[in-house]
């Protein structure tokens, strides 16, 4: 069963569109048949026009012709000249931009050919002078824009005969004014046609010769594009035959033949399948086409309908069409546009009149509806009160009054239970927070208990590293006192000097300041340096290390010191060891340290490429904290470890200098020792 709203509805909507669809469908189809009946004219006038530049276009050859031949024939202009008769070629060419060449052909095979040609630098023209007598001769000139004289040269092997050429027999054959058929020229590769006239004795019917004007008709193709037929229309000249002379996209005119040449393509090859159809659908095809006639045609192209007009040239000589066409959609276009507005404006229409309608029957049905609600949510154990219209009918009213009442008294009895359950469950959130917040202080205590743990251990860990290293150096330096004193005295003061410098190292390692990378270095070899029995060279740019990055270095050739001491080239006699480091235009760091051992491999007197352990740990930290890389390598000659770090150096103005003799080098031996080296270790 249908509602009162969407009846009432339904009737108001529907009447108002169809009236409205009535409106637009009349108003459509009248001016569809106006505008399609001005697309013929259209296309009609633009045929028409293009017709009439084209004829335009080819009349001043006719006339120049013409002219020639009558100078010629009065020996107004002698053909037996030639500096004469290509000069007065020359000035027809200046005058015409239109014309690309004029000549002249005598009946003995000489030939006088000017035309325009810029192969030749500084060149604007050339001529082509052939001569039978005494002997046949050519020779081609370059002349510049005012005639004068640029380069010439002989060409003897060119076999040209004017007297073989289709506008030579066919002037001579007919004996008036002649075209030929389009083709392109040899010389520019371009498109163009040739206009001839025979020139006659004057004292007889014998002809002389013919003279004859070269036309390029590309200007054609670019009038075409100048048209506009339409958005979407174009034009194009054809030859009964089917070659297309002229087209608005004048590339696609020329086609390849067989041989590596070029020639006119056919209606059929140029991609425009829109001609194709308007020549197809010719009745008769354009040989059935008159002189200055205009026929028009409809057919289907590209998915639409396409309207064209097809008219041939007045004159007989040049049996060409012009053929014009366009889509109706660019006619119909505005036309579809104004409909499809009209249709969105009955869509817009059906809307508003659904709202009024829907809004004229809510008003009717809403109080109906009201009181259905309120008992449905009184049903459902919903008691709120449901906002009612305005009840204009007496028993609506009471009914409305009385529902009412029922409500109220339904949820006063409610409120005082949802009171209570309130306090219940505002009870319960509070222990709930409190539960929570006691657990989270919990969990905060533990993860720094677990915290203060790992730091623990890891401090104990790097205090028995240390204490182990401390001890092993210690025994190592006591033991090198004594292979090289001579009495107890002397181990005594030699092992505490070098006890001394090896606690001065680890305090200057650890928390200091702003310092120079050569002063850590040194402070951290001093144990080792004053013996002959080892070789410590450092050598390196003045590099300033800041605050954050000392300790880390330092604790690095600490690292790599107690390491060497331990295993490689300061635990064994004539170990040397090489720090040197340099600073990058980028401000990277390269430091090497390099060892030098005297023990034999395999007898634990080099350190390994991979060492383990705590020590190997806390490098890689240290590295890892200075943004740094550590490469180890083990040579022939003991290990080799390249530290690579970055934004180590805060530059100052001072000028760079030379590193200053290191004081670990020159320090020597007392005279008396036993061994003594070469070389300052």
């Amino acid at each position: 069963m249908w509602s009162c709203r969407t009846v009432l509805t339904s009737t108001l909507v529907g009447l108002q569109v169809a009236a409205l669809l009535a409106v637009l469908a009349l108003t459509y189809f009248a001016s569809q048949n106006v505008l399609l009946s001005y697309a013929e004219q259209l296309t009609e006038r633009v045929a028409q026009d293009t017709t009439t530049f084209t004829e335009n276009f080819l009349d001043p050859a006719d006339d120049a012709a013409e002219l020639s031949q009558r100078l010629a024939e009065r020996a107004v202009v002698s053909t037996d000249n030639p500096a004469i008769l290509t000069r007065y070629f020359y000035e027809v060419l200046r005058s015409r931009a239109d014309f690309a060449g004029i000549f002249y052909g005598a009946a003995d095979g000489s030939f006088i050919y000017v035309n325009r040609d810029d192969t030749v630098d500084g060149a604007a023209f050339r001529t082509k002078l052939i001569d039978t007598e005494p002997t046949r001769s050519v020779r081609l000139e370059y002349f510049d824009a005012e005639f004068s004289p640029v380069t010439r040269r002989e060409d003897d092997a060119d076999p040209y005969d004017p007297r073989t050429r289709p506008w030579y027999v066919k002037a001579l054959e007919r004996r008036t004014v002649i075209w030929t058929e389009p083709y392109i020229f040899f010389s520019s590769r371009r498109p163009g046609i040739t206009v001839a006239t025979p020139v006659f004795d004057e004292e007889s019917e014998n002809i002389r010769g013919a003279v004859g004007i070269d036309i390029e008709i590309g200007a054609l193709s670019q009038f075409l594009d100048g048209l506009e037929v339409g958005e979407n229309g174009s034009a194009a000249i054809v030859s009964q035959s089917g070659d297309v002379i002229a087209h608005r996209e004048a590339s696609a005119v020329l086609a390849l033949d067989g041989e590596g040449g070029q020639r006119f393509a056919k209606v059929a090859e140029i991609g425009d399948p829109a001609l194709v159809q308007a020549v197809f659908s010719l009745p008769g095809g354009l040989e059935s086409v008159t002189p200055g006639e205009t026929r028009l045609t409809r057919f289907q192209a590209l998915g639409e309908s396409w309207r064209g007009a097809v008219r041939r040239l007045a004159g007989s000589r040049t049996p060409w069409v012009v053929v014009t066409y366009l889509p109706e959609s660019d006619i119909l276009g505005p036309l579809q546009r104004v409909r499809n507005i009209g249709l969105v404006v009955v869509a817009i229409v059906a809307v508003m009149t659904a709202i009024f309608s829907a809004l004229l029957a809510r008003a009717l049905t809403k109080p109906i509806k009201a009181l259905a609600a309120q008992a449905s949510h009184i049903s459902k154990g919903e008691f709120d009160d449901t906002p009612l219209p305005s009840m204009r009918m007496k028993e609506l009213d009471e009914t409305g009054q009385a529902m009412r009442r029922a409500t109220s008294w339904l949820r006063d009895y409610r409120r005082e239970n949802e009171t209570l359950t309130g306090q219940l469950r505002e009870a319960g959130r509070v222990l709930e927070r409190r539960v929570e917040e006691r657990t989270e202080q919990l969990a905060h205590a533990n993860r720094e208990l677990e915290e203060a743990n790992r730091n623990t251990s890891m401090l104990a860990h790097e205090l028995d590293h240390r204490v182990k290293n401390l001890f092993a150096i210690t025994s190592s330096l006591v033991s090198l006192a004594a292979s090289h004193a001579t009495t107890p005295q002397e181990v005594a003061d030699e092992a505490r000097g070098r006890i001394n410098a090896l606690a001065r190292a680890h305090s200057d390692t650890q928390g200091a300041t702003e310092t120079r990378l050569a002063s850590i270095v040194k402070s951290v070899l001093e144990p080792y340096a004053g013996t002959d029995d080892f070789r410590i060279n450092i050598a390196g740019e003045p590099l300033t290390v800041s605050r954050s990055n000392v300790t880390p270095i330092g604790l690095i050739l600490y690292e790599l010191a107690t390491n060497a001491a331990k295993y490689g080239a300061l635990g064994h006699p004539g170990g040397q060891v090489d720090v040197t480091w340099e600073c990058s235009a980028s401000g990277v760091v390269t430091l090497v340290w390099s060892e030098r051992s005297t023990a034999p491999a395999g007898d634990g007197g080099q350190s390994e490429t991979e060492p383990s352990g705590f020590g190997s740990i806390m490098l890689e930290a240290m590295a890892h904290r200075l943004d740094a890389t550590v490469e180890r390598a083990m040579t022939s000659t003991g290990l080799r470890v390249t530290l690579t770090m970055k934004e180590l150096e805060e530059y100052h103005d001072a000028p760079h200098r030379a590193p200053a003799p290191d004081p670990l080098q020159s320090a020597t031996r007392p005279a008396n020792r036993s061994k003594r080296s070469a070389e300052s270790g």
